[in-house]
């Protein structure tokens, strides 16, 4: 899957967090991944998925489910 995340949307809620570790937060409390990248190619994981679901915000968005 490829997954993307948007920093400039993300509220810091938190939530993303509760689905999956693979998010992390920058000093201001706002979602990135661990190696500071926007976008991973990773494999599919419904714990990702759901994540960018229930982004209040769609600070996270899954750009194709690879397999």
């Amino acid at each position: 899957m490829i997954i993307e995340i948007l920093p400039e949307q993300c509220i810091a809620c938190g939530l993303c967090h509760t689905y999956n570790k693979i998010f992390d937060y920058d000093i201001d409390g706002l979602v990135r991944f661990e190696n500071n990248e926007t976008v991973l190619e990773i494999p599919s994981d419904p714990s990702l998925t759901q994540a960018a679901k229930t982004c209040p915000t769609h600070a996270i968005k899954i750009k194709s489910e690879l397999t």
